[in-house]
């Protein structure tokens, strides 16, 4: 008598969270042809079909609706077995979406700890804006991405971690008074990430909370690059306070005191709400553990 596997419950189990084989694929990290086999042999050791073809979709038959439920707990309570196994037994790959001025303060204390902690996780790190990154969680192409100030979206849990202090920085070229006011920047070049960003929204609120618009402002993709164009004396920008500190002891930039003050602005661990995995919580832990050792994000 064949037997049903774990295999084939998580195949069955992706493909009804997700609505295809190709993204079950992916977030299994197999081919279709293994995904499809797997689910094959599924529904011929129960002996009933478990989905009914839409389009090119695939939607639940009511077999499948009821078998769900019993998959998942399956599926959960082999996750919470493995995770009790102890720390050294957690193994396998997990793609991770870092934010990258978050990257920038914590990554490389991440990484060092990661594999200290479990030498058999095999990270794939996307680092790039936060609005860059959500898509691709959004689209199952990361397992678990650490964000700033993401949009809540249903099936997809917000872990906060804290919250990101952020400054107007300038090089000292630029001779500013001690405490800035839009009126004392909206002259001057300033630089920005793209309008999809919370650096964006930042800047715009800023200067419209005194009835102005920045006479000139330039759009850069990368946060690593915009730092070095503020420090240049290039333009002036809102970047992460922990991100630039190393530059203004060294007097290459001001973080300046402005009026209104920026707020700070929230990271979050995001994943998918049905991921259970072992492999995540042992990423948020990690870095968690980094965050605690660290002057970086304040307490909400």
């Amino acid at each position: 008598m064949n037997r049903v596997t774990v295999a084939q419950l998580e195949a069955f189990f992706w493909i009804a969270s997700l609505g295809s084989v190709e993204r079950a694929a992916q977030r299994l990290h197999l081919s279709q042809p293994t995904i499809s086999l797997r689910l094959r042999a599924l529904e011929e050791t129960v002996g009933l079909p478990l989905f009914d073809r839409v389009g090119r979709g695939l939607r639940l038959s009511l077999d499948g609706q009821a078998l769900l439920p019993n998959a998942k707990r399956v599926l959960e309570n082999i996750d919470q077995m493995v995770s009790h196994s102890g720390e050294s037994r957690v193994r396998g790959r997990i793609r991770i979406g870092f934010a990258e001025g978050f990257a920038l303060v914590c990554l490389a204390q991440t990484l060092e700890r990661l594999h200290e902690l479990y030498p058999d996780i095999r990270p794939e790190v996307v680092v790039a804006t936060s609005s860059a990154i959500e898509p691709e969680l959004h689209d199952h192409r990361l397992d678990l991405a650490f964000l700033v100030d993401p949009t809540e979206r249903e099936g997809f849990t917000l872990l906060p971690l804290g919250a990101q202090e952020t400054s107007w920085v300038a090089a000292p070229r630029w001779a500013l008074p001690e405490l800035v006011r839009p009126r004392d920047l909206a002259h001057l070049p300033i630089i920005s990430n793209a309008p999809s960003t919370i650096g964006y929204r930042q800047v715009q609120a800023w200067f419209a909370s005194a009835g102005l618009v920045p006479a000139r402002l330039d759009l850069c993709s990368g946060v690593a690059l915009l730092a070095h164009l503020v420090s240049a004396g290039t333009a002036i920008g809102i970047l992460s306070s922990k991100m630039m500190e190393r530059e203004a002891a060294l007097g290459r930039v001001r973080l300046l005191r402005t009026a209104p003050a920026l707020e700070d602005v929230p990271v979050f661990a995001t994943f998918h709400a049905d991921n259970h995995s072992p492999i995540v919580k042992a990423l948020i832990g990690t870095v968690r553990s980094v965050l605690a050792e660290m002057d970086y994000l304040r307490l909400q």
